[in-house]
């Protein structure tokens, strides 16, 4: 019973930190402004990691500092996690520890995909609800753009509606599906 209320508010700070450190660095590659209500929100959230991650690792051009700061979360969800079910032995080992490193790389890039797939649902959401400028809707468009521009090009109007997103939808899920499947092997070998 301890280790389910563990794992629920481990996941709850986990899926509050990780996808704001990745907006982090998804928004400075985008040059979108941090002067709104979202990205306010996401320095709130990760500056007590990222400012000081800043200090030890200056990027050329990119914020490696989020993308640090992310997989750290990544690594620390897939510990706990364990050490909730009392697995510490598989991480004293050389072995172990790599497969953890490699099994964190895998999270971290589902996670990154679950992240674009709430942004693109609440996208699509937010397209047929608002009708007048609302900062979140421009941020999403900003951001969700390059991703659906490919799927675009392909996919043309159907009826005067465009079902690129759902398109895209599809595709980011079954990435998502192939990446947890990956992690899952790795964690498998862990144990």
């Amino acid at each position: 019973m301890f280790a389910t209320i563990f794992m629920i508010i481990l996941s709850a700070v986990y899926w509050l930190l990780m996808p704001a450190a990745l907006l982090r660095f998804y928004m400075q590659l985008l040059a979108v402004s941090f002067r709104n209500p979202v990205g306010q929100f996401v320095r709130a959230i990760t500056d007590w990691i990222i400012l000081p991650l800043r200090r030890i690792f200056k990027g050329a051009g990119y914020d490696w500092a989020s993308l640090i700061a992310a997989y750290l979360f990544e690594l620390l969800y897939i510990f706990l996690g364990s050490a909730a079910q009392l697995n510490f032995a598989a991480y004293m080992t050389p072995v172990g520890v790599t497969r953890w490193l490699i099994a964190g790389v895998f999270g971290m890039a589902a996670t990154i995909l679950a992240v674009m797939i709430g942004m693109l649902v609440i996208y699509c959401v937010l397209s047929w609800v608002v009708r007048d400028r609302n900062v979140v809707a421009d941020i999403l468009t900003v951001m969700v753009a390059p991703w659906l521009r490919p799927v675009r090009r392909y996919m043309p109007l159907i009826g005067g509606f465009d079902l690129s997103p759902i398109v895209l939808g599809v595709i980011l899920q079954i990435l998502y599906v192939v990446l947890v499947y990956a992690q899952g092997a790795v964690m498998l070998m862990i144990r």
